[in-house]
């Protein structure tokens, strides 16, 4: 099957640090694809490179089949390739209901400036309510955002990312600060997303790596060394001196 996300070769130096060293992944249509390596692997600029936040020195970056390497954020968003997680976007005093529906308002070309009217049209709220329904805030709706938990505020940013209409998400460690049974909950929300969208997810949550990748990629010193079934890779003992050891 042919990639949706191909990174070649892909090389970043902030001054004489080597945070990218050759990076190469390819991730299929419809797959979660793990990313994971311990802390300094240069997971989180690997992230930034294919989000378009940083731009590479070297490499190439193709996203459905096209060369998106030297695009910014904004226009990989369009393209259909959306990051959440790593940066808090929502709006705290605004509600759930408002802050999916200002991200449909973006969508549909509307102007931004005016904040009020994304929660009066119903081309924009429909959705949005259906977003939060499908991600299950649907009975927080009119909740501020500073006011939901912090689970469910990532329940939010999940469901303002996938309301860019993005084809893949980008997920920066989804399961960070959260507790057992919030991890489950997310978990699952993830696991409902598979086979309809492409997901690639750092994590350092081993549990939800097993549970969720369909392939797992494990980073080192800025390149990746191995990538197959979490099976394999915690089979393998070169990801387990770098990496797996400890949950093996």
């Amino acid at each position: 099957m042919t990639p949706i996300l191909l990174a070649a070769e892909v090389t970043k130096r902030f001054g004489g640090l080597l945070a990218c060293n050759g990076l190469s992944l390819a991730v299929r249509p419809g797959e979660i694809h793990a990313l994971i390596g311990p802390n300094g692997a240069g997971k989180s600029t690997a992230i930034g490179l294919l989000s378009g936040e940083i731009a590479p020195d070297s490499g190439s970056i193709r996203f459905g089949g096209a060369d998106v390497t030297r695009l910014g954020i904004a226009a990989r968003v369009r393209t259909g390739l959306t990051r959440s997680f790593q940066i808090t976007t929502i709006l705290p005093q605004f509600t759930a209901l408002q802050n999916v529906a200002l991200v449909a308002q973006v969508r549909a070309g509307h102007s931004f400036h005016f904040w009020a009217d994304a929660h009066r049209d119903a081309a924009l709220v429909d959705p949005a309510r259906a977003m939060l329904e499908r991600v299950g805030l649907g009975k927080r709706a009119q909740v501020p955002a500073e006011d939901l938990a912090h689970g469910e505020q990532r329940q939010l940013e999940l469901a303002m990312a996938l309301m860019t209409g993005a084809r893949m998400l980008l997920l920066d460690e989804p399961m960070a600060g959260l507790g057992a049974t919030e991890s489950q909950q997310m978990t699952a929300q993830l696991a409902a997303l598979k086979g309809s969208l492409t997901v690639l997810l750092v994590e350092h949550d081993m549990d939800a790596v097993a549970a969720l990748a369909d392939q797992v990629s494990v980073m080192v010193a800025g390149r990746v060394i191995a990538t197959g079934s979490f099976a394999e890779m915690q089979a393998s003992q070169a990801v387990r001196d770098a990496y797996l050891g400890a949950h093996a």
